[in-house]
């Protein structure tokens, strides 16, 4: 069978690339001996994944490709792991396509709009990546199955106590008694990491000897001033910001070296950043909304949404008219503390978060993956 695979892979901090990457190298593993990876966004660096990548800048060079990989190997399949708006795009100028499409997506909020909805009808399947997100599409009467993301807890795994102090000296220069809150986001509207800073503010105030670290991208061109707001709430010299795109073994310290993890995001469609803070043994702290709650439901503390206590004040998005739920600032203040005082004293709630984390094996995805592409099979086949 002939795969072809589009997806988000730029190295800066691409969601996608932490999701195809896996199920790819899963399928390679399984025989899968003709498949093609076509990365937006992808910079042509080097990598030991054990398929090949073409870079692609836009989706002119993409369409371009996907035309010419047809012709010369006349593929079964093209499987697009990308945003719904993208995915439309993408279906319009594959009317009349003629090799089966399997779309893997996020829905990030409530509800699927009907637009969105007709453009998912035309996959042969469909795949999107939460629980929440699969019922939502099933409400406007797709036939969307949930993938279970994975996420490989031998790597994503709690420091030991040396590795711990050690890496909170090299890469924080905190010393041990300096709590650490982490948040791993966007610098975009969805992620609300100025309601983040607000939390952690007020969280400062009762607890003076703390650091908040963000890993993000800083210098976005509709993203927050993040040090400017910083001086402005007071925690100018609490915040440290880390670029988005480092290698996964940094990455991994920043969990390693943090105390809790904070997410006041508006609409998550799932947020790995999430399972690898339980993965890592941090306590979440995060908005009680859509693939949120689901993740932190009896793993975390989820802070309420002012939509929950008025069901009146909505706001409605222009990304697909979905729902925005904002984090309520003083309970999400005290849900941190409460997880401050709570780590010091057990762990049951994160070692249930880890377990949960460690239920969440690749091989589950890939099944369900490898099954749908035998099912659709080769053309003609």
């Amino acid at each position: 069978m002939k795969v072809i695979v589009l997806s988000d892979l730029d190295p800066r901090g691409s969601g996608f690339s932490s999701i195809i990457i896996p199920l790819i190298t899963g399928l390679v593993n399984r025989g899968y001996d003709q498949i093609k990876v076509v990365g937006l966004g992808y910079d042509g660096s080097e990598h030991n994944h054990p398929f090949s990548i073409l870079p692609a800048k836009n989706f002119q060079e993409v369409f371009a490709m996907l035309q010419n990989l047809y012709g010369m190997m006349q593929f079964d399949i093209l499987v697009v792991a990308l945003d719904i708006p993208l995915q439309e795009q993408i279906l319009f100028q594959l009317d009349n396509r003629p090799f089966k499409y399997v779309g893997i997506m996020p829905v990030e909020a409530d509800p699927l709009c009907v637009t969105w909805a007709m453009a998912l009808m035309r996959m042969d399947k469909v795949f999107i990546i939460s629980e929440f997100g699969t019922q939502e599409a099933k409400k406007v009467g797709i036939q969307a199955e949930h993938i279970q993301v994975g996420i490989d807890t031998d790597f994503w795994r709690k420091p030991g106590l040396d590795e711990y102090k050690k890496i909170r000296q090299s890469l924080f220069g905190i010393e041990d008694n300096t709590f650490a809150v982490l948040t791993v986001a966007d610098n975009q509207e969805r992620k609300n990491l100025s309601r983040s800073m607000e939390i952690f503010a007020g969280f400062s105030k009762e607890i003076p000897n703390s650091k908040y670290v963000l890993v993000t991208r800083e210098h976005q061109m509709v993203g927050w001033r993040l040090r400017d707001y910083a001086q402005l709430l007071g925690i100018g010299e609490k915040l440290m910001i880390f670029e988005r795109g480092m290698p996964l073994k940094d990455l991994w310290a920043t969990y390693a070296g943090s105390d809790a993890f904070l997410l006041t995001s508006k609409a998550e469609g799932l947020c790995v950043p999430v399972l690898e803070a339980m993965a890592v043994g941090l306590p979440v702290v995060v908005t009680k909304c859509t693939a949120l709650e689901e993740l932190a439901s009896g793993r975390g503390w989820m802070i309420p949404h002012e939509h929950e206590s008025d069901p009146e004040n909505t706001y409605v998005d222009p990304f697909g008219d979905g729902h925005r739920y904002f984090a309520n600032k003083q309970k999400g203040i005290q849900l941190l503390l409460d997880a401050y005082y709570y780590s010091l004293s057990s762990t049951d709630t994160m070692d249930i978060a880890r377990r949960y984390a460690e239920r969440r094996d690749w091989n589950v995805a890939i099944d369900q993956l490898d099954k749908a592409l035998k099912e659709l099979g080769p053309v003609g086949g």
